[in-house]
């Protein structure tokens, strides 16, 4: 995960950039993030299918589940690199291992796209109160005071 630069130093045309440029990461990272839940939602909605196919044709018996979500945080904490989200193969060609398994990565990476995303937001919002600081500080500095208050001119 990228680190801000010092903010002080910056112009405010530099700090502009800083803001568009996490912007533009944080738009990249939700489409990222969308296309891994459609991605998820059609597996999961497959391997639903297979399992009520299964039960009602009495092959399989399910046993009630110990717990029913999956843990918090799966991911590695490391971003995978940007990639093109490959062409779903054909889900019948899936074995259901495999079915779970495919599951079970894109879930690991939406959720360290998640966790850099909320870095990024984090970022966009500590860049947005160095930017209100500076307009609050450039419209009325302490040298304004003397005649705001009545003061000498």
């Amino acid at each position: 995960m990228e680190t801000l630069p010092d903010l002080g130093p910056l112009s405010d045309d530099e700090l502009h950039g800083v803001l568009r440029g996490l912007e533009e990461r944080e738009e990249a990272l939700s489409r990222r993030r969308r296309l891994l839940h459609g991605r998820i939602d059609i597996l999961r909605a497959e391997r639903t299918a297979r399992l009520k196919a299964q039960v009602a044709a009495g092959v399989v018996d399910l046993p009630a589940p110990d717990r029913l979500e999956r843990p918090l945080y799966s991911g590695t904490g490391t971003l995978p690199a940007e990639h093109e989200i490959e062409v779903l193969p054909e889900l019948d060609s899936l074995s259901d291992d495999a079915l779970r398994e495919m599951i079970r990565e894109l879930e690991r990476e939406e959720d360290d796209v998640s966790l850099e995303r909320r870095v990024v937001h984090a970022q966009i919002e500590i860049v947005k109160a160095e930017r209100q600081k500076r307009s609050r500080d450039d419209h009325v500095g302490p040298e304004d005071l003397g005649p705001i208050l009545g003061g000498p001119r």
